[in-house]
C-alpha cells in the first residue's frame, strides 16, 4: 500500500486540532488518511500520525511518503508545567538522529541544547531577556 508524504514547516504545526479541543475531546492519537483518486487508488494512505497526553500535548509524529516509509519521526517531552522541554528527531528505524532539549527559569526558556546521534553536544543557544523598569 502507498503512503502519502506531507511537508512541515516544523512538527508541532502539524495537528489541525487545538490543544484545548483533543483535551477536552479526550483523544489520544489523530490519523489522517488521503485519497489519491486521480491517480486511481481506491483505499486512503496514511499520511500522518499523531499521539497526545492528557493535557492536549502532541508526545508523537509520524509522517510518511507514498511508499509506506517514514519521513518524519519525533518524539516530545514535557516538564510539569507543560513546557516544552525535550524533542527526540528519530530516524525510520526508531534511531535517534538527534536531541534537543530546552532548559527553563522561572518559567522562561533560558538555554536551548542541540545532541547529536552520540548524545554528544554540538550547539548551545541562550536565551537572555531584558524587562521594563
Amino acid at each position: 500500500m502507498a503512503l502519502a508524504g506531507l511537508m512541515l514547516c516544523t512538527g508541532l504545526a502539524l495537528h489541525a486540532q487545538s490543544k484545548k479541543t483533543i483535551r477536552e475531546k479526550r483523544i489520544s492519537t489523530q490519523t489522517v488518511q488521503e485519497y489519491f483518486i486521480g491517480e486511481g487508488f481506491k483505499d486512503p494512505v496514511v499520511e500522518s500520525i499523531e499521539k497526545y497526553n492528557e493535557d492536549g500535548d502532541v508526545l508523537e509524529i509520524k509522517v510518511f511518503n507514498k511508499e509506506g516509509e517514514v519521513k518524519q519521526w519525533e518524539k516530545y517531552s514535557y516538564n510539569e508545567d507543560g513546557d516544552l522541554v525535550e524533542e527526540l528527531f528519530l530516524d525510520a528505524r526508531g534511531r535517534v538522529d538527534r536531541t534537543e532539549k530546552t532548559v527553563y527559569k522561572d518559567g522562561l526558556r533560558v538555554e536551548k541544547q542541540f545532541y547529536d546521534q552520540k548524545g554528544k553536544l554540538y550547539k548551545r543557544k541562550v536565551y537572555e531577556y531584558e524587562y521594563r523598569q
